[in-house]
């Protein structure tokens, strides 16, 4: 890839450099956020989302209509 002329570095470069991921054979089932969606006997809805980190967030819509999100943060 060429370089840039204000910093000599190249795209790709400067993209790790931001922590930007870049993936030239695309996303696999492995590295997209994994969804988990599913409800309750009383007619509670969850949505679970999970990151390539492994950190959780999940959101909840109770019966009654309130809506809560639960986040877990994975310290590794």
């Amino acid at each position: 890839m060429p370089e840039d002329s204000e910093d000599g570095l190249t795209y790709g470069e400067r993209l790790r450099r931001k922590a930007i991921q870049v993936r030239a054979g695309g996303w696999s089932w492995n590295t997209r956020d994994q969804v988990t969606e599913w409800r309750t006997a009383d007619g509670g809805h969850f949505k679970k989302v999970t990151d390539q980190a492994g950190h959780e967030t999940t959101q909840e819509t109770t019966p009654d209509g309130r809506e809560r999100q639960h986040v877990r943060i994975n310290l590794r």
